[in-house]
C-alpha cells in the first residue's frame, strides 16, 4: 500500500525528507523529476523566488515551430508563480495586454508573453511597437514579477528587445522526424559592463513535464488557437474581459496623458528627475526611461 503524502509540518527532524513524502501541489510533475532538481537553472528560480528577486526568461525553438514553446513556458510558469499559475496571466501575440498585466499581478506572479512576434508582424515591424516591446519586457523590473517571452529565435529577440533584455534564454529541442521532443537547452544571459558585451553561456538540457491535462494550459492553448485561426483585426476577445478592455483604454490615454507631462517637465531647467519622481509617484529610473523614450 503506496504511503500518503505528508505536509511538511508533519515531518519530523528525525524523518528522512523526501520529495515523494510531500504534496508539491501544481509544482510536482516537476519536483519530482531529479534532473531538473539538480540543475542551475532551479537553483537560480529558488534563489530568485527566495531572495524577492524577478527573473526574465526568452524561449525559442530550435526550428520554425511545433516544438512546444508555450507548453514549456507554461510549465515554467506553473512552477514559479508563487499564487498559482492561471491561463489569464498570458498574453498571446498582445504586448499591450502583458503590459496592463504586468502592472497589476502581484509580486510573486509569473506572466507570459506568447507569440510575441506575431504582435510585431501584424504591426508590419514598427520601431515604436520595438521600443514599446523592449520597454515593457526588459526595463519593467520593478515588482518581482516572473516574466516568460517566447520568440522565434535569439536573434529575433536581439534585434528587437535587446541581447540584454533576458536573464535565462531555453531553446527547445526537436526529433530528429521534427516532432516535441520535450528537451531544452538552457543558456544564462549575462553582460560584461566592463568591455561592453553580452555573452550566452550554455549551462545544461532540461526536460519539461507533459501538460495535456492541465486545466488552464488547456484553456491557454485553446485562446492561442483561435488566436491563429482567426483572420479578423482584432486578435481575441474573452467573453469576460470587456470591462478589462475598457479599463486599459482608459488607463492607456492616462498614461500617454503622463508621458508628455513628464517630458515637458523635465526639459525645465529647474526641476531634477527626482523632484518629478516624487510628483508621480514612480522611480527616478522610471521617469528616466519616459523622458528618454521616443
Amino acid at each position: 500500500m503506496a504511503q500518503a503524502e505528508r505536509p511538511i509540518d508533519d515531518l519530523t527532524t528525525k524523518d528522512e525528507l523526501s520529495i515523494d513524502d510531500l504534496n508539491l501541489g501544481p509544482i510536482g510533475p516537476w519536483a519530482t523529476q531529479q534532473q531538473f532538481r539538480e540543475s542551475k537553472f532551479f537553483a537560480e528560480l529558488l534563489n530568485r523566488l527566495v531572495t524577492g528577486r524577478d527573473m526574465n526568461i526568452c524561449i525559442t525553438a530550435a526550428s520554425s515551430t511545433g516544438v512546444g514553446k508555450t507548453t514549456l513556458a507554461a510549465a515554467v510558469a506553473i512552477l514559479i508563480d508563487q499564487h498559482g499559475w492561471t491561463a489569464d496571466k498570458a498574453s498571446v501575440a498582445d504586448p499591450q495586454d502583458y503590459d496592463y498585466r504586468y502592472d497589476h499581478a502581484p509580486p510573486g506572479s509569473c506572466l507570459i508573453l506568447d507569440e510575441a512576434e506575431k504582435a510585431m508582424d501584424a504591426r508590419r515591424g514598427m520601431s515604436s511597437d520595438s521600443v514599446n516591446l523592449s520597454q515593457t519586457f526588459a526595463t519593467k523590473r520593478y515588482r518581482q514579477i516572473f516574466s516568460i517571452l517566447t520568440a522565434p529565435s535569439k536573434s529575433w529577440i536581439d534585434t528587437r528587445l535587446g541581447d540584454d533584455a533576458a536573464d535565462y534564454w531555453i531553446q527547445a529541442q526537436e526529433t530528429d522526424l521534427g516532432r516535441i521532443k520535450g528537451e531544452a537547452k538552457c543558456y544564462r544571459l549575462k553582460t560584461n559592463e566592463h568591455y561592453e558585451v553580452s555573452y550566452s553561456k550554455r549551462t545544461e538540457t532540461i526536460h519539461w513535464p507533459v501538460l495535456d491535462d492541465h486545466e488552464e494550459f488547456q484553456k491557454l492553448d485553446r485562446r492561442k488557437r483561435e488566436l491563429l485561426e482567426s483572420d479578423s483585426e482584432r486578435k481575441y476577445v474573452d467573453a469576460d474581459s470587456v470591462d478589462d478592455l475598457k479599463e486599459q483604454a482608459v488607463e492607456s490615454a492616462t498614461k500617454r496623458q503622463r508621458r508628455r507631462i513628464v517630458k515637458r517637465l523635465d526639459d525645465h531647467p529647474k526641476l531634477t528627475q527626482q523632484e518629478i519622481a516624487d510628483v508621480f509617484d514612480l522611480s527616478k529610473t522610471r521617469i528616466n526611461q519616459i523622458a528618454n523614450a521616443d
